[in-house]
């Protein structure tokens, strides 16, 4: 079997690539808020959950700018903690937080039993069906690539209503977002399984089935 992931194929969409210290804040970001899921589950660890994780948002920001070689003034660095500390407390307010969420295991979508697309997206509500995939800008409008990312993580999840949750993080005050995304039509459906097939055959790589899928759940795709 051919496999990539989601996120190669997704890639090929984006029309402006971010630069170094987005890309790191982003990556921080996105790893502290799921941490905060994860750890408001344990009572030891709700209590001031905020500078908790604030605390980790700084040390990761930190070891990420070493790790890739970017120097910033403290005036800069006082600047991006300011942003994590109103990213934290706007997703602390959100239905992600509140209904503690957490990642899912990634999911296989297995098209023609020869190719298959690794898709995880940021959150899943198995209670009320949902799935979310969380963003640190605005999506007003939507980039295309984002479309196609979630329209991916709907194959996995073909019975969850899809929803897209933002927190523009270059915001003084951040006022969150939230967008249900409609189901795909079966014609657009079809067209992007034809579209992923040919590139995951074209581009993934060789593993056997038994091992791709491993644990995961599954999801089978004819064309």
């Amino acid at each position: 079997m051919k496999v990539i992931a989601a996120h190669n194929y997704v890639n090929n969409f984006i029309k402006f690539k971010s630069d170094s210290i987005n890309m790191v804040l982003g990556k921080c970001l996105d790893e502290t808020v799921t941490q905060m899921n994860y750890y408001s589950y344990k009572s030891e660890f709700s209590r001031n959950i905020s500078l908790k994780a604030m605390k980790s948002f700084a040390f990761m920001l930190n070891s990420e700018l070493i790790k890739n070689n970017i120097v910033l003034n403290n005036a800069d660095k006082k600047i991006y903690y300011a942003m994590g500390w109103r990213f934290i407390n706007a997703f602390k307010k959100s239905e992600v937080y509140k209904n503690n969420l957490l990642r899912d295991k990634t999911r296989l979508i297995i098209i023609n039993n020869s190719a298959g697309i690794y898709a995880q997206p940021d959150f899943v509500d198995y209670y009320n069906e949902i799935m979310y995939e969380m963003k640190s800008f605005s999506l007003k409008p939507i980039p295309e690539y984002v479309k196609i990312q979630v329209k991916i993580f709907q194959l996995a999840y073909p019975d969850f209503e899809s929803k897209l949750i933002a927190f523009p993080r270059d915001q003084d005050y951040i006022k969150t977002q939230i967008i249900t995304v409609k189901k795909q039509a079966e014609r657009t459906k079809k067209s992007l399984l034809k579209k992923l097939y040919k590139f995951t055959m074209d581009n993934g790589n060789d593993i056997d089935s038994e091992t791709a899928i491993g644990n995961r759940k599954y999801i089978n795709y004819n064309l």
